[in-house]
């Protein structure tokens, strides 16, 4: 059983149209800050950390993507009420924003799947089995190997010293992501949608956002030229100007 909502983290920052950032494997809210400081001049922006990331205790759990879009809902409703928002989910983030999406469609006025996917592929489950291995085996190396994939082809820099995950709550995260297939959810997903990613993401190639897209009733398609996996921080103009045209038309 997840422990409370009152345990988890979240920041509210701006006024205006309401969103909610979900970030991927790291779970955390400062993902989002570039993104943040680019949206809160004309939107409120909901961020938060996940359970056992940043800020908010680890529950000792096992996770799926339902529980954790169950967070999520619980977290808005906090800093919304029962008024409806606009999730934007990366990477796993963006598997939460589907199961979001399609299982409360009166809460959720559009979606932004970003660096997502629809079901796993054999070389995405090849690589975070390999990072799963890691995690148990050696764990200070999974951080150098994630940023050698993350990082944008040609911008190589070096890896800053940071907070390393917890290895327990990675590998469950690793579990929830590996396990989610969107196959049922998006024929549900009926609210507008935006599919983003980056040509040379590496992490989630740009064939499996395709397959997402393709599944989706009402969805529309943007590949960015580069940025990596971590788009929205590498590329962060061109995110916010993709997203604020697209919501602009919503």
């Amino acid at each position: 059983m997840s422990g409370p909502v009152e345990d988890i983290h979240h920041r509210l920052t701006g006024t205006g149209r309401r969103l909610l950032l979900v970030s991927g494997l790291n779970g955390r809210a400062q993902f989002w800050d570039p993104v943040v400081t680019a949206l809160s001049s004309r939107f409120s922006v909901l961020t938060f950390d996940q359970r056992g990331c940043g800020a908010t205790p680890d529950d000792g759990v096992a996770w799926n993507i339902e529980s954790l879009a169950s967070d999520a809902f619980a977290v808005a409703t906090r800093a919304f009420g029962g008024a409806p928002f606009t999730v934007i989910g990366h990477s796993t983030g963006g598997a939460i924003a589907q199961w979001m999406a399609a299982s409360q469609p009166e809460r959720i006025e559009a979606a932004v799947l970003s660096g997502t996917w629809l079901r796993a592929s054999g070389y995405m489950r090849a690589l975070f089995e390999l990072r799963r291995d890691l995690l148990l085996r050696a764990p200070d190396l999974d951080p150098a190997l994630g940023h050698l994939l993350r990082v944008p082809l040609g911008c190589y820099t070096p890896l800053e010293p940071g907070v390393a995950p917890d290895p327990g709550v990675a590998h469950r995260r690793i579990n929830a992501l590996l396990d989610h297939d969107g196959t049922p959810l998006s024929p549900r997903i009926t609210c507008p949608t935006l599919v983003v990613a980056a040509r040379d993401d590496r992490i989630i190639p740009p064939h499996m956002v395709q397959d997402l897209h393709a599944n989706l009733p009402h969805g529309e398609l943007r590949l960015l030229v580069d940025g990596g996996h971590f788009f929205p921080q590498t590329r962060t103009k061109v995110f916010e100007s993709t997203l604020t045209d697209w919501l602009g038309n919503r």
